[in-house]
């Protein structure tokens, strides 16, 4: 008899799950545009982009510098007053050893360049070459000001072989990104186009930085809001995965028993090593055969007599495998003890195919 918690328990379930399919109705949905066109987590296909494209004062969003002084002020913490006059913003900025700084932002009294890592690795001087690279172009230009910034999903430090003894400024997506985003979004809630523009990409920012819950009730979230159902949970998925086990070994003790049930009727010598609990058998002829069930598939391996052990001669294999593809053109080279191999979906085969399948290898010689 189920106990009454757990009866409890899927009742809410079910009255969850309802509540989902009528916010789905509704109109509620997680999709998300740019997202579909590039992974949340490609650095120049996603982020780079998109960040350019806002701050950018001739950028299509016609919103001249707005977004550009808020990503100033925001993220990298400067004042306007200060900042001088923009002279120009670039993204991929090539410097004199032929690398690439992801953003740059040049005004009568800054040069910034802003290294962005969402996932990859730091590269050997790279933030220690983007200064040096500054320096003397903001030398050429009298700008006075050079600040490195390097932003990555939480505000983590470079790593030593790419920064050496530069000093530089962290930036994190989870806060000065996001925090960006939301205050560039209240200036543009009339504009719905930019204004969805920023939703979609906070959304992105939010996946890359784990924050995102997504407008659809999640059940996540709900077995985290409520302890006593979190636990409920886990028990349940704990005796689920044993059941699921159960329910897998038995199948496959279903699937080698049919092959069993071959064999003994054609009275051939195998070891059956269920008892073991491993469902496959060995069985032994001209050649000998290791036929193992799996979750879904067959897989047969082909030895030579002696069976699994010894490496098989690599000229007699060439031979041999050959053999066995015209037998079946599934069969596969495999590793050294073993002429060839074949995986067979349950779904593609019966006791019949399998009879006349073990019938074809059984005739089979163990000679080139």
């Amino acid at each position: 008899m189920l106990d009454e918690k757990y009866k409890n328990f899927f009742e809410k379930i079910i009255l969850f799950k309802e509540e989902q399919k009528k916010q789905k109705q509704r109109g509620l949905n997680d999709y998300n545009m740019v997202n579909v066109v590039r992974k949340e987590n490609a650095e120049v296909g996603m982020h780079s982009n998109v960040i350019y494209s806002l701050i950018n004062p001739q950028g299509l969003h016609y919103q001249d510098d707005l977004f550009l002084n808020k990503f100033i002020t925001i993220v990298l913490g400067e004042k306007i007053e200060n900042f001088g006059s923009i002279l120009s913003v670039q993204a991929e900025e090539l410097t004199f050893e032929n690398r690439r700084i992801d953003f740059t932002i040049k005004s009568t009294n800054y040069y910034i360049g802003i290294e962005m890592k969402i996932d990859a690795n730091d590269l050997n001087n790279q933030i220690n070459d983007y200064e040096v690279d500054l320096i003397t172009k903001a030398k050429n230009e009298n700008i006075e000001n050079v600040v490195i910034y390097y932003l990555t999903k939480d505000g983590k430090e470079a790593a030593q072989h790419s920064c050496k003894d530069v000093t530089y400024k962290r930036m994190s997506f989870e806060n000065h990104i996001l925090n960006w985003i939301e205050n560039c979004q209240k200036e543009v809630r009339n504009i719905t186009n930019l204004n969805e523009a920023f939703e979609n990409y906070k959304d992105i920012v939010k996946k890359i930085t784990n924050k995102y819950e997504g407008r659809v009730m999640s059940l996540k979230n709900e077995l985290l809001k409520n302890e006593e159902y979190f636990e409920l949970a886990k028990q349940i998925s704990e005796a689920f995965q044993e059941a699921k086990n159960e329910k897998i070994n038995e199948f496959k003790n279903k699937q080698i028993n049919l092959i069993i049930e071959i064999v003994e009727e054609k009275k051939l010598q195998f070891i059956n090593y269920l008892p073991k609990n491993w469902t496959a058998i060995d069985v032994f002829s001209e050649l000998s055969f290791r036929i193992m069930a799996n979750e879904k598939d067959y897989l047969i391996q082909v030895f030579d007599k002696s069976g699994y052990g010894q490496d098989v001669d690599k000229l007699k294999k060439e031979v041999m495998l050959e053999k066995l593809i015209n037998i079946d053109n599934r069969f596969k080279s495999a590793y050294s003890k073993v002429y060839g191999q074949i995986t067979i979906d349950y779904k593609d085969t019966d006791k019949e195919k399998l009879n006349d399948l073990l019938m074809k290898l059984l005739n089979l010689k163990d000679e080139i």
